[in-house]
């Protein structure tokens, strides 16, 4: 989510690509890998950046995103017949920009020159600076994997059953920004943990010492056995748990319920029966999250499950620690891991991004295959 940011940026880095003579790869935002033509861009040129899940407009610029007509001959063979649909008619399917693995090189997103985005006589006067925004500009809009999905048996619940926030205090909305942006930020040597990413639907747990609040991302819940959230908090048996710990909110991922992503749920009677794994805790007293001891020391009492841990330890750049984004999931080997969350043992507050030092990494096999 916070990955997508469409703007003009600087150009970092320019690299040859290692087996293409006529690409270049260059860095964008800290360590966004895009590939280009040879030459196309020199470092401290500017340009606009489109961010993979960007969908573009249906117009000539964008026209090379159209899927080619193909004529079968008898033969077996088949020559291409220009495009599938005129321009004008492109699914927005089509139209969207996706990490690409080019000779064997990984590029997230794409470049478009500054002078191709508004006229010539207006580029030094309107998106001249970088970090500026072109989402309007290039008329882009996001593309949004359905989170909230229905499980079989039950209905769609998004926002059906919401409920008003608590009075006086609230479980805060959580969201990560991605490590590539914000990569100079860790420091060499620091004690990191790095978890699984699940992909699934976020999910917040508090009780305040009088009753349990259920939030989704963006909407508490009322009480609703046929909720999805609601159904993971009675079969959790949250309610009585963390009555114990009160004014504490505990995030985590309901999994199971995305298609292709089953991970280890289960299905009972014809039910599928989602699970959870918890990523944080969040003290509403003190306003700040617990340190990862804490945190898993809390989990083992009350007997909940932590999202997996990859790796503990110091952090040791991006060579060493990126891996740990790739591969198959813990939880279940017949899925692509999705990425990692990395947090520092001692929670510490990062200047650059304003908030605590916690970034994710989306993994290159998790983006290619989307």
């Amino acid at each position: 989510m916070s990955d997508w940011n469409p703007c003009v940026v600087k150009i970092e880095q320019v690299k040859n690509h290692p087996d293409a003579d006529t690409l270049d790869v260059v860095t964008v935002l800290g360590d966004y890998p895009v590939i280009v033509k040879r030459d196309e861009y020199k470092v401290g040129n500017l340009a606009g950046y489109i961010p993979i899940d960007s969908i573009v407009p249906d117009t000539d610029e964008f026209y090379f995103l159209c899927p080619k007509k193909y004529i079968k001959h008898e033969d077996g063979t088949q020559t291409q017949d220009g495009s599938k649909y005129p321009v004008g008619s492109v699914p927005e399917k089509y139209r969207i920009i996706k990490a690409k693995r080019i000779r064997g090189t990984y590029s997230q997103g794409m470049l478009v020159p500054i002078s191709e985005m508004i006229p010539l006589d207006l580029a030094t006067m309107v998106i001249a600076e970088p970090g500026v925004s072109i989402v309007y500009m290039l008329e882009l809009k996001k593309w949004e994997e359905l989170e909230e999905e229905s499980l079989p048996n039950m209905p769609r619940t998004r926002g059906i059953n919401a409920e008003k926030a608590p009075e006086g205090w609230k479980i805060p909305h959580y969201d990560i920004d991605g490590v590539r942006k914000y990569i100079a930020c860790l420091q060499d040597g620091e004690e990191i943990v790095l978890t699984e990413k699940i992909h699934g639907s976020n999910a917040g747990f508090c009780h305040d010492g009088t009753r349990l609040w259920v939030k989704s991302r963006n909407f508490y819940k009322k009480q609703d056995e046929d909720d999805m959230w609601w159904d993971i908090a009675l079969r959790y048996e949250l309610a009585t748990k963390l009555a114990q710990f009160p004014t504490l909110v505990f995030f985590g991922e309901v999994h199971g319920q995305v298609k292709g992503f089953r991970y280890d749920s289960t299905i009972e009677d014809g039910r599928l029966l989602t699970k959870v794994r918890f990523f944080d805790i969040f003290d509403t007293k003190a306003a700040r999250y617990l340190d990862y001891d804490a945190f898993v020391a809390i989990l083992n009492t009350l007997e909940l499950d932590a999202a997996p841990e990859l790796y503990r330890g110091p952090w040791k750049g991006k060579i060493e620690m990126y891996p740990y984004a790739e591969g198959t999931s813990t939880l279940n080997p017949k899925h692509v891991r999705e990425g990692w969350v990395l947090r520092t043992v001692k929670e510490r507050y990062e200047p650059k991004l304003d908030s605590r030092m916690q970034v994710k990494l989306v993994g290159e096999g998790y983006n290619l295959q989307k």
